[in-house]
Parts: structure tokens; sequence; C-alpha cells
């Protein structure tokens, strides 16, 4: 987790994902995750720019259908998150649930991809997906 001059979360991490141009800060976020692992004993994510595209289109389908997809084929676990429009939010909201913690935290998984879409048109606007891969 990089702080800022400030002190507090990276501007990466309280960037507010809430029109369809804005982008999320992907090493910031992996960057946070990884810290949380490290707490956890686990071995920091690698970035896959492969599950990157496979979270891209989780999200949009997520965010089209307003259902939670199902865990993409060849993941190893996926987390999902709609409403929140921040990384740092969404993080906190898996952090603080036990069954989302552990996911993050799983020893098997090595890669991640993760990706953000937001639409005006949905029920929760933005919607996060964080796929994880051996």
């Amino acid at each position: 987790m990089a702080p800022s001059g400030g002190g507090g979360l990276a501007p990466g991490l309280t960037a507010r994902i809430d029109s369809p141009s804005s982008q999320m800060d992907r090493g910031a976020a992996l960057s946070l995750v990884n810290a949380y692992r490290a707490t956890r004993g686990t071995s920091a994510l690698l970035a896959d720019p492969a599950l990157d595209a496979q979270a891209a289109q989780v999200a949009s389908q997520y965010a089209r259908s307003g259902t939670p997809p199902s865990v993409p084929q060849g993941a190893r676990a996926m987390r999902l998150s709609a409403g929140y429009e921040t990384f740092a939010e969404t993080f906190s909201g898996w952090r603080n649930s036990p069954a989302d913690a552990d996911v993050l935290a799983l020893s098997s998984a090595r890669r991640a991809g993760l990706a953000v879409v937001y639409d005006q048109t949905s029920a929760y606007g933005t919607h996060w997906v964080l796929v994880l891969g051996e």
C-alpha cells in the first residue's frame, strides 16, 4: 500500500469510478491486496493481463445483467462488489467479510486480474471484479 504525501491512501485507491471514462489504478489496487495478503502470511499476487481481460468481461456482464456471474473457467476464485465508487471502499468491504477476506488470502492463488465497469443504467452503477488464478 503506497501512502500519498499526506499519509493517507494512494490517490489511485480513492479515485471515484463514477463515469464511463473513469479508470482504476490496477497497480495501486493490487498493492493494497498484496499488503493485506502479507498480513495473512500469503505470497504476493502477480498482475496478469489475461486475468484482467477476464475480469473486465465479467464486470461488463455483471453491470449489464445485475446478476452475479459465475467464476470464469480456469480461475481459482473470484470476488465481486457493486455500488462502491472507489477501490478503497471495495477492498474494505472484502476485507471486513470473513468469506471474502479468506479468498483475498487464498494461498493457492498466484496471479490476479482486476476490473471495474461503471454503468449509469444499472442499479449499482459501479461493478468491481477480482479474478484469482494459480
